[in-house]
């Protein structure tokens, strides 16, 4: 997840340097899909390439290996220094990292071929406008990809109570700040109504018995405890809550099923 707009949107998870180890957790888990999603689109040599909320870029020097021209915009500063060096030390060329936000970053409008996002719109208080300031950016025939998830979706089997918990707590937070945890549900409809043409609208969920990713959602609710707290009515509430979620991420025989993520594939009219 990507850092957003101070005035009106709230990111609620670790913004600097203590959130890189779960930004790679991140893409460990979804960077398979999201190569194989961009290659569908078309992603190939020669094209142009701007991901928003790109984190520590990961997805910006894949498509740069691909012979994409690439873009990546954040609003951290940290990511943003830390996506350089990692391109850097790995000797990626045509890509490069700037700071700013998806509202105003900048950018020349209608040059890139592709806009891409992952995990971001569902952290605007303004998704919609978002989507608009990317599909600006493109040329007329270009695509945009977005990937966002619906937190509701979030599970353990058998079912327990620190995960039912915890992903109420997550959605009150999100109502709280006027924001929508289960924005991906409403990507396909939302590229409809700026005028883009959808050619994919798709969905995938991830499940685990064991492993360092099955905890992925303990780990990002941990982060946002300062937030959550405002939704419980003690601190040891929510402590207790998230004590619960890793006995379970710790249990063999318990699956947990991480957020579904959608995915949309929309073409700007030529």
């Amino acid at each position: 997840m990507a850092v957003t707009e101070p005035s009106g949107d709230h990111y609620i998870l670790s913004s600097g340097r203590d959130g890189h180890e779960r930004l790679r957790l991140l893409c460990a888990l979804h960077d398979p899909f999201t190569h194989t999603l961009l290659l569908d689109a078309g992603l190939c040599p020669g094209k142009t390439f701007v991901e928003f909320g790109c984190g520590l870029g990961c997805v910006s020097r894949w498509a740069a290996t691909r012979g994409a021209r690439t873009t990546g915009v954040d609003l951290s500063h940290d990511h943003v220094a830390e996506a350089s060096r990692l391109a850097s030390e790995a000797g990626i060329e045509h890509v490069e990292f700037r700071q700013g936000s998806i509202y105003d970053s900048a950018l020349p409008q209608g040059t890139f071929d592709f806009a891409y996002c992952r995990f971001l719109l569902s952290h605007l208080s303004h998704p919609i406008a978002a989507m608009r300031v990317m599909a600006a950016c493109l040329k007329p025939g270009g695509v945009l990809v977005c990937e966002e998830p619906d937190l509701k979706t979030i599970y353990s089997e058998p079912p327990s109570q620190g995960y039912a918990q915890g992903v109420k707590r997550i959605l009150e937070l999100a109502d709280s700040l006027a924001l929508d945890f289960r924005f991906g549900n409403k990507l396909a409809l939302s590229a409809r109504s700026i005028g883009l043409e959808v050619q994919r609208a798709d969905a995938y969920q991830r499940h685990f018995l064991g492993g360092k990713e099955k905890g992925y959602w303990t780990w990002s609710f941990s982060e946002a405890r300062p937030s959550l707290l405002n939704t419980c009515s003690s601190p040891a509430e929510l402590d207790k809550c998230l004590s619960d979620m890793r006995k379970v991420d710790r249990d063999p025989k318990v699956m947990v099923g991480h957020a579904r993520m959608h995915q949309l594939v929309a073409r700007k009219p030529s």
